[in-house]
């Protein structure tokens, strides 16, 4: 069992993605914040953080997953968002694999299935639960 922390504004999102991945036997802690996400994973480092990139009504939690990398090296992030919303398709491509400017072991784009997510977190995390 893992424990898992979602970082996101949208309460039915966490409740349903917190509901999938208990149900796979993770053990889940949620915020709304990007400061309560950061205090969160301070108290009790989670196995695994899932972080929306638009909280806080900017890309704050772009900069969490910044911190969260540096501060926990070994952390795995999966970032959930509509990133199209903000950056141009040319932006995005024109991005190559950059750590320091998204360090996240998964990138999906929202709305993103529970059963999806819940598998791309067995699949960073195999044996955890």
């Amino acid at each position: 069992m893992a424990h898992i922390l979602l970082v996101d504004d949208d309460a039915d999102l966490v409740a349903r993605n917190r509901a999938a991945l208990e149900a796979d036997g993770h053990t889940v802690t949620a915020a709304s914040t990007t400061t309560d996400g950061l205090s969160a994973a301070r108290r009790d480092t989670p196995d695994l953080v899932v972080l929306e990139a638009l909280l806080d009504g900017a890309t704050a939690g772009v900069d969490l997953a910044r911190t969260l990398a540096h501060d926990f090296p070994a952390l795995h992030l999966i970032m959930l968002s509509r990133m199209d919303e903000v950056l141009s398709n040319q932006e995005l491509a024109s991005q190559d694999r950059d750590d320091g400017w998204m360090p996240v072991d998964r990138f999906m784009e929202k709305p993103v299935a529970p059963e999806v997510l819940v598998y791309e977190v067995d699949h960073l995390l195999p044996g955890a639960h």
